[in-house]
């Protein structure tokens, strides 16, 4: 479509660039021309002598000028040279009558009596003459009208045009909007859980192994919380999964609301959370999970009637990013395990050793944290 409409515009633009003034001034003064020329072979019959036969040879050769200078324009215009095409044989007619009229005129100086089949010859050709112009004319009119027509479909061509350029352009655009929502929308997938709206294990692990390695350039503590629900599962017994899914959602959107801005709050089992907390050493980590605990103890569910669950929370932290995601994560759920069985609802620590010398072995220093503190 676009090459259909970029040749209509081209050949229109060239059409509207044609000029057809000089023509038609040409045709007009070559129209003018015969009658004077008619004017002159009738003096000159009147009173026949040299000088009235050089003064219609005169009119005779501007005739033959005329003709010749419209052909000239005609052919240097494309389109109007084949719109008047079929009138050449008229051009080459009228020439040949104007060369033997010219001849006509030579012979009559010497012959006085060929004056009066001067005349009507003129006569003859005159009206051929304006004949032909006048149908020269007409034709030039309807190619201007035909031109201006032709501005006007090529300026309806352009603003169709340009509203298929903005259309496509605001189609693209929303299609590259569309994907880019799309594609967003699949990131949150593969980072979120879909149930409680919380970042997953898989984006855990990323941010985790960015934040060990801020840790270890910066030499800051990280801890690590691993939150889980008390007798989750009697919930779903009891109140069937429906309800059990909406106090996960519940408790993640507490947990989500206690959270700091820099921490990241993973769902990362059935009813298992985890929390990552930069630059917050065991003592902070701590206060920070017995206050997690307590809120979620206290905290009212909507829509169900059943008392608030518990939490049992295992906290450990890494120093300088000496440890992997794996290291701390199982001294975390070590420490969890050991809140489960020291009654649950509670908040326990396990701490990563503490290197001696390269030869020594390292030996886990298990640190319990009731949740009196």
């Amino acid at each position: 479509m676009s090459v259909i409409i970029g040749s209509y515009v081209y050949s229109t633009c060239q059409r509207a660039e044609a000029d057809y003034t000089t023509l038609m001034s040409d045709i007009v003064l070559a129209q003018q021309a015969t009658p004077q020329l008619q004017a002159a072979i009738k003096e000159g019959t009147r009173q026949p002598n040299d000088q009235q036969l050089e003064y219609i040879a005169y009119f005779i050769s501007l005739s033959k000028q005329y003709l010749n200078g419209i052909q000239n324009t005609i052919e240097q215009h494309q389109f109007l040279s084949s719109g008047v095409k079929h009138l050449n044989n008229n051009f080459s007619e009228l020439e040949e009558r104007l060369i033997r009229l010219d001849r006509q005129v030579l012979a009559a100086q010497n012959r006085p009596e060929l004056i009066s089949p001067l005349q009507q010859e003129v006569t003859d050709v005159g009206e051929n003459q304006a004949g032909l112009y006048n149908t020269l004319l007409n034709e030039v009119h309807t190619i201007s009208q035909q031109q201006r027509l032709a501005v006007q479909r090529l300026s309806i061509a352009v603003s169709v045009l340009l509203v298929l350029v903005v259309s496509a352009a605001i189609t693209l655009f929303m299609a590259v909007l569309h994907l880019h929502r799309q594609r967003n929308h699949m990131h949150q997938l593969m980072l979120t859980d879909e149930l409680t709206g919380l970042y997953n294990r898989r984006h855990l692990v990323d941010v985790a192994f960015a934040a060990l390695t801020q840790a270890k350039r910066s030499k800051a503590p990280l801890s690590l919380l691993l939150l889980d629900i008390d007798h989750f599962k009697r919930i779903n017994d009891t109140y069937g999964h429906p309800v059990g899914d909406e106090v996960l959602r519940q408790i993640s959107g507490r947990l989500r609301h206690l959270s700091r801005p820099s921490d990241t709050l993973a769902r990362i089992g059935g009813e298992e959370f985890c929390l990552l907390m930069p630059n917050t050493s065991t003592l902070d980590a701590l206060q920070a999970a017995d206050r997690l605990r307590r809120e979620i103890e206290n905290m009212t569910l909507n829509g169900i009637a059943i008392s608030s669950p518990t939490v049992s929370i295992g906290v450990t932290t890494g120093n300088g990013g000496a440890h992997t995601f794996e290291q701390l994560y199982s001294f975390a759920d070590t420490a969890l395990y050991q809140a489960k069985a020291h009654g649950r609802n509670r908040v326990e620590s396990l701490l990563p050793p503490i290197a001696q010398s390269p030869e020594k072995a390292y030996a886990p220093q298990l640190i319990r944290q009731h949740s009196d503190l």
